[in-house]
């Protein structure tokens, strides 16, 4: 399994702000309340790879005010570095106790459950976070990565029932091969919706076993780049991020580079 969306420390860079100093190799002893100077070099420590000796200041600011949210969240994306993820739920649990509509608090929430591999508990926090901040790029890039990232699931039993199909000619027409996939999937989330009920061709309903069923159709037509493919997928962009949203899995089909692929689509979905 990958490892999710996006590098925690990364996360720091962008949920918190850093103080530009930089940490020497033995850090002086701490003398009386400073905060906002525990705050800096702990910040520092993080900047330089020095994770652990973060966390130690991070608990000093929270023996004085265990209510921190800045520490909290900062040593909550830490311990995800330090890959404690549960531990780091704990921290975003704490200020969501203190401020349940923290933005940054539900979406560093979700980044732990996607490293968990709760994509489903991940979505809800990141979009928790969008409903009360939708204009937050920032936010909005965590999603589109995320969703670039989780893995789709099988077609076979479910909502989707996914037919594929490409047929290769040559350059003056004649058919070279016919190629159906039995092996599709999806991604299982409601973009996928909004990607069925707009991105398609051809658009019916069809009675099915008794079942009545939306039927969607795509084709696509074009002479391929690469001389073998076994993988197809229809797409969509959020945020700059191209997600895989329906894909199919053929055997390899090697392509020649004046041939045209034609490739067809049929997706049903049943209406409940």
């Amino acid at each position: 399994m990958i490892r999710v969306f996006l590098s925690s420390i990364v996360c720091l860079v962008i949920f918190t702000s850093i103080t530009n100093i930089e940490a020497q190799e033995e850090i002086l002893p701490l003398k009386g309340e400073n905060v906002k100077d525990w705050h800096a070099i702990a910040a520092a420590l993080i900047s330089n790879g020095r994770y652990e000796e973060s966390i130690s200041y991070y608990d000093y600011i929270l023996e004085i005010n265990p209510d921190d949210q800045n520490a909290l969240l900062n040593k909550g994306s830490v311990l995800i570095e330090l890959n404690r993820i549960e531990e780091a739920i704990k921290y975003y649990d704490r200020i969501l106790e203190i401020n349940p509509n923290n933005v940054k608090a539900l979406a560093s929430k979700g980044i732990a459950f996607a490293h968990l591999q709760e994509y489903g508990d991940a979505l809800i926090m990141i979009d928790k976070a969008l409903l009360l901040d939708p204009s937050n790029e920032i936010v909005k890039g965590k999603k589109a990565n995320f969703l670039s990232g989780v893995p789709t699931i099988p077609a076979h039993d479910s909502v989707y029932e996914i037919k594929f199909r490409i047929t290769v000619r040559d350059s003056s027409g004649s058919l070279i091969s016919v190629s159906e996939s039995t092996n599709t999937r999806y991604l299982p989330y409601e973009i996928t919706d909004e990607v069925f009920a707009k991105g398609f061709d051809m658009i019916d309903t069809v009675m099915i076993d008794g079942t009545l069923h939306e039927k969607v159709k795509k084709f696509e037509n074009g002479i391929t780049i690469d001389d073998r493919t076994g993988m197809f997928s229809i797409t969509t962009t959020l945020d700059g991020y191209v997600i895989d949203i329906f894909q199919a899995f053929t055997p390899m089909i090697i392509i020649e580079k004046d041939d045209v692929a034609t490739i067809e689509w049929t997706i049903l979905k049943k209406i409940t």
